[in-house]
């Protein structure tokens, strides 16, 4: 699992639009994924934007602690 995300502002015929990027295990594999976001100037884009990482970010966390839960009962069987 890769732990990651960001945002990136990507012009396109002149126009910034900004995507929020993050990493998902697709079949057994890490992928970098793009979710659009809106246009950089939109009021709401921001709001959009820290909802998704806020969301990344809780989501990530759980996983960490369920893979430290798995470690530690692991390490207590050597």
């Amino acid at each position: 699992m890769q732990v990651g995300c960001g945002f990136r502002v990507k012009a396109v015929h002149g126009q910034d639009y900004v995507y929020f990027w993050h990493y998902e295990d697709r079949d057994g594999r890490s992928r970098q994924v793009y979710e659009y976001m809106g246009p950089r100037r939109s009021s709401g884009t921001a709001s959009r934007l820290v909802a998704a990482m806020e969301a990344y970010y809780a989501a990530a966390g759980n996983d960490l602690r369920r893979q430290l839960v798995g470690h530690r009962a692991a390490i207590a069987a050597l």
